[in-house]
Order: C-alpha cells, then sequence, then structure tokens
C-alpha cells in the first residue's frame, strides 16, 4: 500500500481537530471551531495561516481573492464547515477546496465538518492535470466571411492564452472573468450579463440575462468549466440566443476535468 500523502503532518492535524471537537462538543458555529483550532495549533507549535487572503490578478486587474480557512505547515489547506443537516460533503465543498489547491500550488486538502460525531474529515488530493486542448470548428466549414475568420481567430488566441496560463481546476465564473480582461487587453471588445429579448408572436415576454459574453458585437462566446463535455442544452441555448440577437456565429469552451475543449458553433 502507498505512502498517504503528507502522512505525519495529517496525522498530527486529525488528533488536534478531535481535540478541539471533543472538548468543545457539538452546537458551535464555524467560525467558534475555527478560533479553537486555530489556537490549538499555535499552542502546539504548528505554523498556521488563519485566513490568508491572496487575490488573482490579470492584467492587473483582479478576477478572484482565494481565502482558505487554515494552511498548515504552508504545506495543507483545511476547510472547516459545521454542516449539522448534512451527511456528505457535497460537490461545491470538493470543488472549492480543488480551486484553493490549485491556486496556492498545494497538493493536499482537508475538509473538515464539526458538526457530526465523529468530526467527518476528507482528504482533497490535486493534482494538476496535463494540459490537453480539443477543437472542433465543423459548423465554421461554409459560409464564413474572411471578416468572420479573422476575428474569430482572434478570439480563439485569447482563449488558448487563457488555457496555457492558467490551465484546468477553475470555476467557470473565474475563467469567463479572465477571458473578458484578456479580450479586452488584446482591443476586442467584449459585453458581460447581456440581456437578450424573448420574443412570443413578435411582441416582447421579457429580457433574459445571459452569462453568455458579447464579442465584437458580433459573436457570443459561453465559457463553461469543470464539465467531461459541453452538455446538449449548452449548444441548444447559444443556438437561441445567437438567433434571438441575430447573430450567425458563437464559441463554445469548456475548461474541463480533463482537456480544455473549445467548439465553433452557427445558427441553423
Amino acid at each position: 500500500m502507498s505512502q498517504l500523502r503528507h502522512a505525519e503532518y495529517t496525522y498530527q492535524l486529525r488528533r488536534y481537530i478531535y481535540k478541539v471537537r471533543n472538548e468543545l462538543k457539538a452546537g458551535w458555529s464555524e467560525n467558534i471551531y475555527h478560533q479553537a483550532l486555530a489556537r490549538t495549533l499555535q499552542e502546539h507549535g504548528v505554523p498556521v495561516l488563519s485566513k490568508p487572503r491572496r487575490p488573482l490578478l490579470h492584467h492587473g486587474v483582479e478576477v478572484h481573492c482565494f481565502e482558505p480557512d487554515l494552511i498548515a505547515w504552508d504545506t495543507i489547506v483545511l476547510e472547516l464547515k459545521a454542516l449539522a443537516y448534512q451527511a456528505q460533503f457535497a460537490g461545491e465543498h470538493y470543488a472549492q477546496m480543488i480551486h484553493y489547491l490549485k491556486f496556492l500550488g498545494k497538493d493536499l486538502g482537508l475538509l473538515v465538518n464539526f458538526a457530526p460525531s465523529p468530526v467527518q474529515i476528507k482528504r482533497v488530493v490535486w493534482n494538476e492535470p496535463k494540459l490537453v486542448i480539443t477543437e472542433d470548428y465543423d459548423e465554421f466549414k461554409t459560409g464564413l466571411s474572411s471578416n468572420d475568420r479573422e476575428y474569430l481567430l482572434q478570439i480563439r488566441h485569447c482563449l488558448l492564452a487563457i488555457a496555457q496560463q492558467y490551465g484546468l481546476g477553475y470555476p467557470e465564473t473565474m475563467y469567463r472573468k479572465l477571458a473578458a480582461i484578456e479580450l479586452v487587453q488584446n482591443n476586442i471588445s467584449c459585453v458581460s450579463e447581456i440581456e437578450v429579448p424573448a420574443l412570443w408572436n413578435s411582441s416582447l415576454l421579457a429580457y433574459h440575462k445571459t452569462q453568455h459574453l458579447l464579442i465584437g458585437n458580433n459573436y457570443l462566446l459561453h465559457v463553461r468549466s469543470l464539465l467531461e463535455q459541453v452538455t446538449n442544452y449548452g449548444f441548444t441555448q447559444t443556438r437561441t440566443l445567437l438567433a434571438a440577437l441575430g447573430l450567425k456565429y458563437g464559441v463554445i469552451i469548456n475548461f474541463g476535468y480533463q482537456q480544455v475543449q473549445i467548439h465553433g458553433i452557427k445558427t441553423k
């Protein structure tokens, strides 16, 4: 059996986590357990940072500020919860830890739920995957003007720059902001949170706010992440929004679990 990653450190951390829970018992807030664990680690000589704030900047613009609960020995990230009504950690909790590990350059995190007895502790391991990029532009084979081709190539260049610099593992909200900043940096106009008119019998029902990016007033960009592949709904929705805006071409990018997938798409 292979040795667990950072086994000696995690053994100590588990002992201190159980100590805090046994002394405080159940029923306290996440902050109370946080303060107690931070003090316990300090009292036992464990180098620990409590809620360090680390911003991610792209071209000088803050995209996101990471604030993990604790970092012990500058090696293990701890995220503390007091989930009284959840038997298991949710996918969002694991995703949050992966985001921390990726950004901080760490390879192990501990999710800790102080509510149940015994305390629930889950190891989250992160290994930066090798970047693989797949592209599909079959829908662009016919009808693409030279101007459209040139513009779409510029969009592709910006998306590949983001993929090469940041790889995989972040939420789509971050990739969307990164893409918008990169496009503007390359003198390509980009509008976020556009409102698309929904019509019924030629009359306006309402405006639909979408997370798609409007690029150069002529193209839609749909940014996804942490999917195995883009869903059929993602393609259908983008085509619907293209038609509603009177546009013809769009791009969908998925910063997935194992690869970056780029698809060219057009209205039918």
